[in-house]
């Protein structure tokens, strides 16, 4: 489990305080520096799993003021290691119900905000990685697409849409839809130009095969889904590359746009539809996944609400999924009828 520093720097609190109030936390250690103008800061040593209580902890005792400024920094290593004690400590915590192994709410908050953001490196990456994906569709080129997954930043606001929904944070989410939004049509954008100007062969493989839509796709979508959420509760990044070239969200917009400018609107659709897939796959297993972690609102009269927002969206999503199952199934019935 990785181990985390918290300094708070605070003025009501004195440093017999902190020791009462998380007496109850296994901590690795915990001291205090006065400042010259009365400031104190309080250093904690714990390790992750701790750290939403011990904010739920500071929260309530300090309230909605500015009395406080909590820093959470990630620890590479401390000397000496953490005991036996420390380890029975840790263990005894695990084997507590509900109990996970993952970041704090506030660190995920922080990582899945940041990526969610609409700004203008967003756009312009959108844009490269889209050009990236025309050239190696139009090429045939495997190499050349998965290049452009890897550097399309599309994923990030789906999985920040997500958590919005287990923490009820329209905050978020009014944050993750503009961007996802942008991301969309710019990279459908960028195809269509493409198609429009370009010949682009819709039997070409790897064009025709993000245009041929299976109910397989919606089992691979959700599973890959699951392990970006998963992966991104434990704070392994590496994994969440390998679900970028998974759910690939950015060819299937791609090849959209390129077979719509090309006149191909049945090829067209198929793409889209895929694109959907796993958009929808992608948020439902991320909602499930985070509730299932215990991602949850900090202060506990949040909580109901949260709930309440995990099961409303979760029923939206499965609604969007049932769409998208019809709409497979229109797309085949459309290729027969011309076959």
């Amino acid at each position: 489990m990785a181990i985390r520093l918290i300094e708070l720097y605070h003025r009501k609190g004195k440093p017999g305080d902190m020791e009462f109030l998380l007496q109850d936390v296994p901590l690795l250690d915990m001291w205090h520096d006065r400042l010259p103008e009365g400031e104190v800061i309080t250093k904690i040593l714990l390790r992750s799993a701790q750290i939403d209580r011990v904010v739920e902890v500071m929260n309530s005792f300090f309230g909605e003021g500015q009395d406080f400024r909590m820093v959470i920094l990630p620890v590479e290593a401390t000397l000496p290691r953490p005991g036996a004690e420390e380890k029975e400590a840790e263990e005894e915590e695990e084997e507590k119900p509900g109990q996970k192994k993952r970041l704090s709410v506030e660190e995920l908050y922080q990582k899945l905000e940041g990526v969610s953001r609409h700004t203008g490196r967003y756009l312009l990456m959108t844009v490269l990685a889209s050009i990236v994906a025309s050239i190696g569709l139009m090429k045939d080129d495997v190499a050349v697409i998965i290049g452009s997954m890897v550097i399309a930043p599309l994923l990030g606001p789906y999985m920040g849409l997500s958590l919005s929904a287990a923490l009820a944070d329209g905050r978020l989410a009014r944050k993750a839809l503009p961007t996802i939004f942008s991301g969309t049509a710019v990279a459908v954008a960028i195809g269509l130009v493409f198609g429009l100007l370009l010949e682009v062969d819709p039997m070409g493989r790897q064009i025709a095969s993000r245009s041929d839509v299976s109910y397989f796709y919606i089992l691979l979508a959700l599973a890959s889904g699951v392990a970006g959420a998963y992966s991104i509760t434990k704070g392994v990044a590496e994994a969440v590359v390998g679900v970028m070239v998974a759910v690939a969200l950015l060819p299937p917009l791609v090849a959209t746009g390129l077979l719509l400018g090309d006149g191909h609107p049945v090829a067209g659709l198929g793409a889209f539809i895929l694109f959907s897939v796993n958009a929808v796959c992608v948020n439902l297993s991320g909602v499930l996944t985070f509730a299932l972690e215990g991602v949850k609102p900090v202060r506990w009269w949040d909580e109901k609400r949260a709930k309440k927002a995990v099961i409303i969206s979760l029923l939206v999503w499965l609604l969007l999924l049932g769409l998208t199952v019809a709409l497979i199934y229109l797309e085949q019935t459309l290729i027969k009828g011309r076959g």
